[in-house]
């Protein structure tokens, strides 16, 4: 009876050894992921490159990142040159995913940009071209090593998305990888707010010195500030205009509705502009300020009517757009109290 009884516990104890074994085995192999799985991103912020990327409204165009700026990315988490990452896109050896950084996965769904790229919505989400949110688009160009971001011409100021994607050796799991994050907005820089006070005095007037906004010139015009002046449509006294390039405008405060039909009622380059922020002429139902362009002294001059009450505030927008390339502008929208 006690041999069976010693047969009978020698055999629960291999049992449980075998048992063990497997389970060890099974806790220490790498999961293989199927074509329909999503791998999961193991965590490692040493591996993570951010880019904070802004289009300006209007003067839209591609940005660039080089890849080459990140090689000691790519030698430290990937164990790769930038080229033999580039290389092994082509042989299958690399994988190029998005990120889910919400489920903390990689995302494996299919371009849709070419055969390097995506399309992104208004909330970073992966779309297709004709998608009505599709707002940006990012792909590789294998022969400059670069990415390339481009935003849809339709795109409003004030969308802010993130989207993520990143190169991985490719293998049982995405572990040895190398992540881009990409932070974009649309801005406005076309746009100066300026709040100023007009001394009292029939015809007194405040000017706007333009030195003061040569970044934002170069950026919306492509030029200094002496070369935006000299492009002017200004003829000094003569209240001519001179058929240059760069004309001054009124806008609608209220809609940004450029007024570009309105000839000027004011010293060349200028206007006389009513209380709604029209054009008018001097004397017309209204009339409270006059706008002009002094080229010598590299500034715009906002003048008040006579017989304007003190304390009185008004909004009034001017703006300056090259006729020949009007994705060149930028305007004033200013807040005008009177002493």
């Amino acid at each position: 009876m006690k041999h069976h009884l010693i047969y009978a516990l020698i055999s629960c104890f291999m049992l449980t050894f075998a048992a063990c074994d497997d389970n060890i085995e099974d806790a220490t192999s790498k999961h293989v992921y199927g074509e329909d799985e999503s791998p999961y991103l193991k965590v490692n912020t040493n591996a993570v490159v951010t880019n904070n990327l802004e289009f300006a409204v209007g003067h839209f165009e591609p940005q660039t990142i080089q890849l080459s700026d990140y090689a000691d990315k790519f030698e430290k988490n990937m164990n790769m040159t930038v080229d033999q990452v580039i290389n092994g896109l082509k042989d299958g050896s690399v994988v190029f995913y998005n990120i889910n950084t919400a489920r903390n996965n990689w995302n494996k769904a299919e371009m849709t940009k070419g055969t390097t790229g995506w399309y992104y919505n208004s909330a970073g989400g992966i779309c297709s071209v004709d998608d009505p949110t599709q707002t940006v688009n990012m792909e590789i160009d294998t022969q400059a090593k670069t990415f390339i971001v481009d935003v849809n011409e339709k795109a409003t100021v004030g969308t802010v998305l993130t989207f993520n994607a990143g190169f991985a050796v490719n293998g049982p799991d995405y572990d040895k990888y190398v992540r881009f994050t990409f932070n974009v907005s649309i801005t406005d820089p076309s746009i100066i707010l300026t709040s100023i006070s007009i001394p009292a005095g029939d015809y007194a007037s405040y000017g706007i010195d333009f030195n003061k906004y040569a970044a934002t010139i170069q950026t919306c015009m492509g030029m200094s500030v002496a070369d935006f002046l000299a492009n002017l449509d200004y003829n000094g006294d003569s209240g001519e205009a001179t058929g240059k390039n760069i004309r001054m405008h009124v806008i609608n405060p209220s809609t940004g509705v450029w007024d570009e039909t309105s000839t000027y009622t004011a010293e060349s380059p200028g206007y006389w502009i009513n209380n709604l922020g029209a054009v008018c002429n001097w004397g017309a139902t209204g009339y409270s300020f006059y706008a002009n362009t002094k080229n010598k002294d590299h500034a715009l001059y906002v003048g008040r009517a006579p017989g304007l009450t003190a304390g009185s505030k008004y909004t009034i927008s001017v703006g300056y757009k090259d006729s020949k390339n009007t994705n060149n502008f930028f305007r004033f929208i200013i807040t005008a109290t009177l002493e």
